[in-house]
């Protein structure tokens, strides 16, 4: 049974190590899809902020490359005004964000200007009257709210430059001003003729432009759940689209940027200052919120504890198994000591009967005082054995299910003396003095006698084993509130604490003891005693004697 029990122990310790490789495995298959799904992620949002950059630099700029950069001097002198409104109509039409062109020509005095505002969207500073025509473009001869701005740019031909940037404000309103500067002649002879710009306000750009360029890029990318922003230069957000981004995102690192400058003209022409050229804004987009990102955590946090769960449930069954297994090898390797030891147990009697008999009936002892001898021999081995039997009887019947208790109403102090009666030639003979101490009034219970019975005659034969150098047994029967307490005491070597536990499981014997038995007689006391819903225990200490204390519901008047 041991080799069985340790190769149950060998296997299940493999499947363990088996199951705990497959959680490692699974774990590590795990981390590896989740960590490529947000690898992937990861490179989405640099893909989709790199677009959103792309897309804002190209759009800002264009007005001044589709525009501006093919505005020549000679069209500017020898086209009329309503031709160059037609072209501006159509800057209009691609970039929202344009505001109003204008065109200062040479001439007499301060020379020509015109101003091409939008006749949709006009500025707050054109507060002319407009005839109701559906044409695109309104016209305004020598503007005074652009004089300012028409000196600075021309301001700008001192120094030689073909396009200037830079910013005025105009009645309040902040304006971002692209000019072309045209030049009559090359080098220091060089003296400019005319200049072409344009006005972006960036109040209205803030508010309108960066959220529908978001939206474009959204659409494009076919992702609602991603978070798309513009940030400004102090930090605020001034353009998003999607959901929100939480803030712990952001400072996690779950977001993707790109840096760009707020000037709608190409970079590597215009001669703005070096604030134009710095990028001081950025475009964010965030990672956190992505659906695959949201769905690779959230799958893998499902799969783990999946995985977790089932290896859980798999070791608990192992263990489970293992003990059941230990226990049953255990088991059957008691079983088979007990029925080896009832063997022997039962073997040694009768030989020892057969023995006297045999001698008695041939004749063969020495004087007629053996015979009494003899008989006393036959009497006590008959007792053991009888004994013998009826503890193996009494725990099969315990332990049959179909078996039941015949219960009825018993007095406790008649069963104890019924018990000690029974017992009385061997205390005499071993010169045990017994004190029994009953109530005055029934104590009755609610029990099945027989059963009963078995439960003092065990405790006194325990007694009679144990404690025959102190030679003394106390039976104490008292009522005690809503039970009987039962008490039978011996002076004999007392019970070990580590022991008061096992002594009551069947088979069980007391470790070095020698004296004759199968182990089955404390069992048999605490499971009648459970079975009649009461409670065993046994107190004392060693080298002074045990204490079996029983207690049983009092039957009901």
């Amino acid at each position: 049974m041991r080799v069985g029990a340790r190769g149950a122990l060998l296997f299940a310790a493999g499947l363990a190590a088996a199951t705990g490789l497959t959680f490692w495995l699974g774990l590590r298959a795990t981390r590896e899809w989740q960590g490529s799904t947000v690898e992937a992620a990861e490179r989405r949002g640099n893909e989709v902020v790199t677009l959103l950059a792309a897309a804002l630099e190209r759009d800002m700029k264009g007005g001044h490359v589709s525009v501006l950069l093919k505005v020549q001097e000679r069209e500017l002198a020898q086209v009329a005004p309503y031709e160059l409104a037609d072209r501006f109509a159509r800057g209009f039409a691609r970039f929202p964000y344009l505001d109003s062109f204008f065109v200062w020509t040479a001439g007499p005095g301060d020379g020509s200007t015109y101003a091409f505002n939008r006749a949709d969207r006009r500025p707050a500073w054109d507060r002319d009257t407009v005839a109701d025509v559906p044409y695109p473009v309104v016209i305004r001869q020598h503007p005074e709210a652009l004089r300012s701005t028409v000196l600075l740019a021309r301001a700008q031909g001192r120094l030689g430059v073909r396009f200037t940037l830079f910013e005025v404000s105009i009645e309040g309103v902040r304006y971002q001003v692209i000019a072309h500067l045209l030049y009559d002649g090359v080098g220091e002879t060089a003296t400019l003729k005319s200049a072409v710009g344009f006005l972006v306000n960036l109040e209205w750009v803030e508010r309108y432009y960066f959220s529908d360029v978001l939206t474009q890029v959204q659409q494009i990318i076919d992702d609602p759940s991603l978070s798309l922003q513009v940030v400004n230069n102090t930090g605020a957000v001034v353009a998003s689209v999607g959901p929100p981004l939480a803030q712990e995102a952001t400072s996690a690192g779950a977001t993707h940027v790109r840096h760009f400058p707020l000037a709608f003209a190409e970079q590597t022409l215009s001669d703005g200052p070096q604030r134009f050229r710095d990028p001081t804004w950025m475009t964010r987009v965030g990672v956190g919120n992505e659906t695959t990102r949201l769905a690779a955590t959230r799958g893998g946090t499902r799969t783990v504890l999946l995985l977790g769960l089932g290896t859980l449930v798999t070791i608990v069954g192992l263990g489970v198994t293992v003990r059941a297994a230990r226990r049953s090898a255990e088991l059957a390797e008691v079983q088979s000591e007990f029925v080896s030891a009832v063997s022997h147990e039962m073997k040694t009697p009768l030989s020892l009967i057969k023995l006297a008999s045999d001698t008695l009936a041939h004749g063969r002892y020495a004087s007629p005082e053996a015979i009494g001898e003899y008989g006393q021999m036959i009497m006590k081995e008959s007792q053991h054995l009888a004994r013998l039997i009826d503890n193996v009887l009494c725990y099969a019947r315990i332990t049959d299910t179909t078996s039941e208790y015949d219960l009825e109403v018993v007095d406790v102090s008649e069963v104890a003396q019924e018990s000690l009666d029974r017992f009385a030639p061997q205390l005499r003979e071993l010169g045990f003095e017994v004190q029994l101490q009953v109530p005055a009034e029934p104590a009755l219970v609610r029990a099945d006698a027989l059963m009963l019975g078995q439960v003092f005659d065990n405790l006194v034969d325990n007694a009679l084993k144990y404690a025959k150098d102190g030679r003394w047994v106390g039976v104490t029967v008292a009522s005690d509130g809503d039970t009987v307490r039962i008490e039978v005491a011996d002076r004999g070597p007392g019970v070990p604490p580590d022991e008061r536990g096992p002594i009551f499981e069947k088979f069980y014997r007391r470790k070095g003891t020698r004296l004759r038995g199968a182990g089955l007689g404390l069992a048999i006391v605490r499971r009648i005693v459970e079975d009649h819903r009461g409670t065993v225990d046994v107190i004392g200490q060693v080298g002074q004697g045990s204490t079996f204390v029983v207690r049983v519901p009092r039957a009901s008047a």
